[in-house]
């Protein structure tokens, strides 16, 4: 039987509760009650049953948790017990349990593990710029918040920050990975959705550009004969030569080991684990390595042989960085902006126009995945005869520029 109103506790019965020798309770009805400890602690429990089973829930001790509360609180925990058969005791057992795994798996945990996963897909250069990213940019805003307490707002805070000094490239990128990082952990179940959304229309977009190269024939010709006169390291100019020749990715020449070529059989084979592409690649990628090639790689063994890199830095163990071959790309040629990576267009651009080389073989040269994925599968053609054909002609190429012979002047959109 419900006790009646005249009966239930009130704040100042509650108030004037003294402690005793052994501690005691006072009833406020419906199974309520408050515990009087004797060291003066005033605790409000409720007593249920579940399963025919007795329970006692703690709730909250007073005043913290008022009469009021107190009341309603129990309401709330009978309602679960008699009505969902929900132990509240275990319930609340498993809700700290989630808290402590949440505390534990926070964004920088997760993204640290995501990173180690990508590890294998990756190139190293690729990794290592998007870990540099997140500890720079990311981490020390929310990388200690749990991931499940990280939202848009979180994570807009940093990308601003970004955006207010122009780094629109990289924050878009940075976007896209920290997306990446709550789809992995989706995955695991450590959240129950992602909360970045597609687009972040307070965020200025990035529009992509394509890496400024050269322009015609003529300014390369112009670039080629600066080159002699260059006053850098002659592994750089070499670097900048081979950059030239090759086509391929800069990191992945800048970052090349001599144990990777096969100077006799003119051929430079990319381990799969170095490709910046290897993720869609199934085995290492082969350039083949026209005559001048050689004989700037031999020149350049009797200075570099003795080390693992081709571009020694004065760090050991270490390449020459990325800084050091834009910064030769910029003193060689001042005309205007060029890159390193802007080489490739510029191959592919002259390739095409002449029309002597069958798409498939310039695309397998400059080692670009087919964006047809069934075409892809089933395509293992390696082209070895035409890609070396190429090869030998865009040497060619390069000397008639430099030698400043009647070439075309063919100028970029």
């Amino acid at each position: 039987m419900a006790k009646l109103n005249a009966d239930l506790l009130d704040d100042l019965t509650i108030k004037a509760a003294k402690p005793r020798d052994k501690e005691y309770t006072l009833r406020d009805g419906n199974g309520l009650f408050l515990l009087i400890h004797p060291n003066g602690g005033k605790y409000f429990h409720l007593r249920t049953t579940l399963h025919g089973k007795p329970k006692k829930i703690q709730l909250g001790t007073y005043p913290e948790l008022s009469l009021r509360e107190a009341r309603e609180q129990s309401r709330y925990k009978r309602k679960q017990v008699k009505i969902n058969h929900v132990d509240p005791i275990l319930e609340a057992k498993l809700v700290k349990q989630q808290k402590s795994k949440d505390a534990d798996n926070t964004f920088q945990k997760i993204a640290e593990e995501w990173l180690a996963v990508k590890q294998r897909t990756l190139a190293p250069s690729t990794h290592l710029k998007i870990k540099q990213t997140f500890n720079a940019n990311v981490f020390g805003v929310f990388g200690k918040y749990p991931i499940s307490e990280v939202d848009n707002m979180n994570v807009r805070k940093c990308l601003l920050i970004m955006q207010k000094r122009g780094a629109l490239e990289l924050m878009d990128n940075l976007r896209g990975w920290i997306r990446n990082v709550f789809d992995f952990a989706l995955s695991d179940k450590l959240i129950s959705e992602n909360p970045i959304p597609l687009k972040d229309e307070r965020l200025i977009k990035h529009v992509s550009e394509k890496y400024p190269r050269l322009k015609n024939t003529v300014d390369a010709g112009k670039l080629l004969r600066n080159l002699v006169d260059y006053a850098g390291s002659f592994e750089v100019a070499t670097c900048v030569y081979l950059q030239i020749n090759f086509a391929q990715r800069p990191s992945e020449l800048r970052c090349a080991k001599w144990a990777d070529f096969d100077l006799d059989n003119a051929i430079w084979t990319l381990p799969l684990e170095q490709s910046k592409s290897r993720k869609y690649m199934t085995k290492s990628h082969t350039i083949m390595l026209s005559r001048q090639a050689v004989l700037a790689l031999n020149e350049l063994k009797a200075y570099t042989g003795g080390n693992e890199h081709l571009f020694a830095s004065r760090l050991a163990g270490k390449p020459v960085s990325e800084a050091t071959i834009r910064k030769a790309f910029r003193t060689i040629f001042t005309d205007y902006h060029i890159v390193p990576h802007g080489c490739r267009h510029f191959f592919s651009t002259q390739a095409n126009e002449s029309g002597l080389f069958r798409r498939d073989v310039i695309e397998s040269f400059l080692a670009h995945s087919d964006k047809d994925k069934i075409r892809e599968t089933y395509n293992e053609a390696t082209y070895d005869k035409e890609r070396m054909e190429l090869a030998q002609w865009w040497s060619d190429q390069l000397d008639v520029m430099r030698d400043g012979a009647k070439v075309m002047s063919f100028k970029l959109a």
